[in-house]
């Protein structure tokens, strides 16, 4: 068990639900302090400090270039979508890159069908990848990490899977691109957009329902982090709720505690984090997850359930 998080989810008190059709989140409030001094992705390519390109002229499809010529850290969250250069990609791994340094970003293609230049920079992505993808590479990271190799997905799994997705809501895309299946659903996600009103202040992370069944802890650096990211996660997780129409129900607040002090008691691993900060993993027969975590405390953590 790695104490500073278990620390963080166990400092975590569990507020109602605000829903929307099957989709139920339970907002969580806790004492952070991980989110003094760091910008995000999107704040951080507005402003002209952050750049991100492929690895060099011929690209790399697992790796990108990120250059932070700011005075302030940046998190570039597992899930962020980077829209252009060759090819869009997803990001593997949550990652804080340091002030006025680069590194080598782990990635993964999220369309598949393209292969040529459309711009030289990368821009953010609406939204970030529903849960089952999202899951999927977070599981084969952390099989790539224990083989002793990088923050590394399993392409083909991405690729097999955003085909499944598209095949289910009927998403023709000429590049096999992600992100024309969630065009193809915009209006039918935009109906959830209220739940960004709904949330309570002072919210630091989430756990998600479909119906019943419990399906995601997410925790950030803090309420003005959450604040900041939370409608492209939304987006995610009304992505992966849309369209079903079962299982019905709303989990209760034991059952949401209990998901929680789940993750907390998981046997973790810690490993070469792709940026600064630690980087700690975990994976059973209940969950499976991962946080970052810097100098003081949880700057992102995902765990997902199953």
């Amino acid at each position: 068990m790695d104490e500073t998080f278990a620390q963080s989810l166990q400092s975590l008190e569990i507020r109602g639900p605000v829903s929307h059709g099957l989709l139920h989140i339970f907002p969580l409030q806790g004492d952070t302090h991980a989110e003094q001094d760091i910008s995000l992705l999107e704040g951080a390519l507005q402003a002209g400090t952050l750049h991100i390109e492929e690895l060099h002229e011929t690209g790399s499809v697992p790796e990108l270039r990120v250059v932070n010529e700011g005075s302030k850290r940046v998190l570039i969250l597992e899930g962020d979508k980077l829209i252009g250069a060759k090819q869009n990609r997803v990001v593997n791994s949550s990652v804080l890159v340091a002030a006025g340094s680069d590194l080598t970003l782990p990635v993964s293609c999220i369309e598949c069908g393209r292969w040529s230049y459309r711009s030289r920079a990368f821009s953010p992505g609406t939204g970030s990848p529903y849960f089952a993808l999202r899951s999927l590479e977070t599981r084969s990271v952390h099989d790539s990490l224990r083989r002793g190799r990088i923050h590394r997905g399993d392409q083909g799994a991405v690729w097999r899977e955003v085909h499944r997705k598209a095949r289910l809501h009927a998403a023709a895309s000429p590049t096999h691109a992600l992100q024309d299946s969630r065009f193809r659903l915009s209006e039918r996600l935009d109906a959830f957009e209220k739940l960004a009103r709904d949330y309570p202040e002072g919210t630091s992370g989430v756990v998600v329902a479909i119906g019943e069944r419990l399906v995601l802890l997410e925790v950030l650096a803090g309420p003005r982090t959450f604040a900041r990211v939370f409608h492209k996660l939304l987006s995610s997780y009304a992505f992966e709720s849309v369209g079903l129409d079962r299982p019905y129900g709303t989990p209760d607040p034991q059952a949401v505690s209990s998901f929680i002090e789940t993750v907390a008691k998981a046997a973790h691993e810690e490993h070469q984090a792709a940026g600064s900060g630690r980087d700690v993993r975990f994976e059973d027969d209940k969950v499976s997850g991962y946080a970052l975590v810097g100098e003081r405390g949880v700057l992102h953590a995902a765990a997902f359930a199953g």
